[in-house]
């Protein structure tokens, strides 16, 4: 808590070199990857431990080229399954050998990519490939190359992109309908399992559009960054 009041103090701060060079890893062509997982008690699947996190969605923004279109992919499950072969195979049919991903604090994607590797030796190469080549997007922020108070001292993306885009309705979590942060999608998983068609349909709806939301989030993030050096 003293830490945070403490960053709460600090004054606005843009360090331009250091965004620079951090700025200078992410090349073309370029990923954005986000995942939402739900963390069962209880294993429900062969090779899965207590509260393991199971991942069972991700959003993919991606730019081929300098001034290329933005792109979107996403992969959902549906409840009932193991998600995890299924995902591991998409995500490898999505996300090329050798390309720029980015995500918003790496060690959760890191780590669940790891997981995937060491389950599908048949992918593990892919995926290693993907895992090696992730730049984390929360790197300028938790260094305070870029601060601003209205972050309150927090270097989440719910606290980030506001303070980047203040009062932009696009990116503001709370205009989603029921899903608004990753504690919702991690608990409205589950339940779907035993919803009726069409709530099921409605559930993943907003789903995709919650997760949506944090890839396009990154990107975002990245161009203002951009407009700063």
């Amino acid at each position: 808590m003293q830490i945070r009041h403490e960053l709460h103090e600090l004054p606005d701060y843009v360090e331009k070199d250091s965004i620079a060079a951090f700025l200078a890893q992410i090349t073309y062509p370029l990923y954005f990857l986000d995942f939402e997982s739900f963390q069962p008690a209880i294993p429900l699947y062969d090779y899965s431990k207590p509260y393991e996190q199971i991942v069972f969605q991700y959003s993919l923004h991606y730019i081929e080229t300098k001034n290329g279109e933005l792109k979107h992919k996403a992969y959902l499950a549906y409840p009932g399954e193991d998600p995890r072969a299924e995902l591991a195979k998409q995500l490898c049919k999505d996300i090329p050998l050798n390309v720029c991903i980015v995500a918003f604090n790496m060690s959760f994607e890191k780590s669940r990519i790891k997981s995937l590797e060491e389950l599908f030796s048949d992918l593990a190469g892919h995926l290693m490939n993907i895992h090696n080549h992730i730049i984390d997007l929360m790197i300028p922020f938790r260094q305070k190359n870029y601060y601003t108070r209205a972050m309150q001292g927090s270097y989440s993306i719910k606290y980030v992109l506001p303070a980047l885009y203040p009062n932009d309705p696009e990116l503001d979590y709370s205009q989603l309908e029921e899903i608004q942060n990753g504690a919702d999608a991690s608990a409205i998983f589950p339940k779907m399992a035993s919803m009726s068609k069409e709530e099921l349909e409605k559930y993943r709806g907003h789903l995709l559009k919650y997760c949506e939301l944090d890839t396009y989030g990154m990107v975002k993030i990245w161009k203002k960054l951009c407009e700063v050096v």
